[in-house]
């Protein structure tokens, strides 16, 4: 693959630290935007991280954002998210520090679609890297 050629968003791979091994489908990475602050600093704002995955037997994210609401602080994480290339190695990788949840959500029930049940995670984060 080419440095100019395009990656393709269909494979990835999500680390959430202390947790197993997410399942997660969809991943809306937040936006990171500067803004002036007093004088010559310059502040960094994050929008919201958000995860998706079909939902299973598992607790764990749940129980995660039970106990962000419970205690705060407590309840952050260190989440990677790795895009692979066509050859499974990794392409890019963020890395948001400090992610705590800000929202769970379960997709609608319905008796005629039959389709999976989204679990969705969202994130406040305090940080970002990424490296190709």
């Amino acid at each position: 693959m080419s440095i100019a050629e395009p990656l393709l968003n269909a494979q990835f791979r999500v680390e959430i630290e202390g947790l197993p091994a997410s399942g997660v489908v969809e991943v809306i990475l937040p936006e990171a935007r500067i803004i002036p602050g007093r004088g010559k600093i310059r502040i960094v704002q994050y929008g919201a991280l958000t995860l998706r995955r079909g939902m299973t037997r598992s607790s764990d994210w749940y129980r995660w954002w039970d106990s962000g609401r419970r205690a705060s602080g407590s309840a952050t994480r260190r989440i990677t998210i790795a895009l692979m290339d066509g050859t499974q190695a990794d392409a890019a990788r963020w890395t948001f520090s400090e992610a705590r949840p800000s929202a769970y959500a379960v997709s609608p029930l319905n008796a005629l679609r039959g389709e999976p049940l989204i679990e969705t995670l969202e994130l406040v984060v305090s940080g970002m890297s990424v490296s190709f």
